[in-house]
């Protein structure tokens, strides 16, 4: 086939394509979107598992270093997250992760109580019984020796509670919910500290809430997920 008839054929694919409705995928620019949610989705685990302390700045440079990658999708997740009031854009076009008052940490506070209690009593009756094994597997990493003292230890906690929360059905308020862990997440880390220094395993509202899971009793499912929830913050409200 000469290359006259080649670009001819190459054309024909091209209308017959057109016609049929279906677009031809930039690969390259695919790639460096999903490298941008990658780097947005790693930047918000890290936010809310405590790996970033409150106070913290953080350049582009930096962030593209850690991440062995260019700035651009350093920028782009950056700029999400400011946007979604998370991280503060400081003058020097670098940011930071705002310092959370105490005032401001009880708003929050009862604001989760309320929102993730709601979300674990609508998701008590639909969650699968894999899935609440697998709560009790986590739990179970949690409270073995040490446990507290592992960096792993607030990403567990998180994936215990969303592992709950992602079967409520409502989309709109798992968001919210998430929006609130990226704020109080840096402060975890608080708990965590008086966990590993006290030896302290068992997470009693932990396994309370998986007792109620069983017996599918929303209710009681709630009230063990706020106990939780309040019980951490009267921690960290103390340090703050």
């Amino acid at each position: 086939m000469n290359a006259k008839s080649a670009q001819a054929k190459k054309a024909r694919s091209r209308n017959i394509a057109a016609s049929a409705g279906e677009v031809e995928l930039d690969m390259p620019k695919l790639q460096r979107n999903t490298l941008n949610e990658e780097v947005y989705q790693q930047l918000k685990q890290a936010l809310m598992s405590g790996r970033i302390a409150p106070g913290s700045t953080m350049t582009i440079r930096s962030l593209a270093a850690s991440f062995g990658i260019s700035p651009m999708p350093v920028r782009e997740a950056l700029r999400r997250l400011v946007a979604e009031h998370v991280l503060v854009l400081l003058p020097n076009r670098s940011v930071s992760l705002p310092v959370i008052t105490r005032e401001r940490f009880r708003e929050i506070t009862r604001i989760r109580t309320s929102l993730e209690g709601l979300a674990a009593e609508e998701a008590t009756a639909v969650i699968s019984l894999d899935e609440i094994r697998l709560m009790a597997k986590i739990n179970e990493e949690m409270e073995t020796e040490d446990a507290a003292k592992s960096v792993d230890y607030l990403v567990k906690n998180r994936e215990f509670h969303f592992c709950l929360y992602r079967n409520c059905g409502m989309p709109t308020l798992l968001m919210i919910i998430e929006s609130l862990w990226l704020q109080i997440g840096p402060l975890l880390t608080i708990q965590q500290l008086k966990y590993a220094g006290s030896g302290l395993a068992v997470q009693t509202h932990h396994r309370r809430a998986l007792k109620a899971l069983k017996k599918r009793d929303a209710k009681e499912t709630r009230d063990a997920f706020v106990s939780d929830i309040e019980d951490a913050a009267k921690v960290i409200a103390a340090s703050l």
